[in-house]
């Protein structure tokens, strides 16, 4: 598992992932994960040349595509 994802929830949740450490968690490919955040489905942040996501928003993108999750 990557670095980034082997911190306890609570610790990740600020973390700037890599896409590739995305993708690899979502078993997703690379360019997936590029088009999820050209279509405005996962929020990122550009730091020069390079993406990086919150790990919350990783975890928000999980919550809002369950299938069958109560509505609050």
């Amino acid at each position: 598992m990557p670095r980034s994802l082997e911190k306890p929830m609570e610790a990740a949740e600020g973390r700037l992932c890599p896409v590739a450490d995305v993708a690899r968690y979502l078993s997703l490919s690379r360019s997936k994960v590029y088009a999820m955040m050209e279509a405005g489905e996962l929020p990122y942040v550009k730091l020069g040349k390079s993406r990086r996501v919150r790990w919350a928003n990783v975890l928000q993108v999980i919550e809002e595509n369950t299938i069958g999750r109560n509505e609050a």
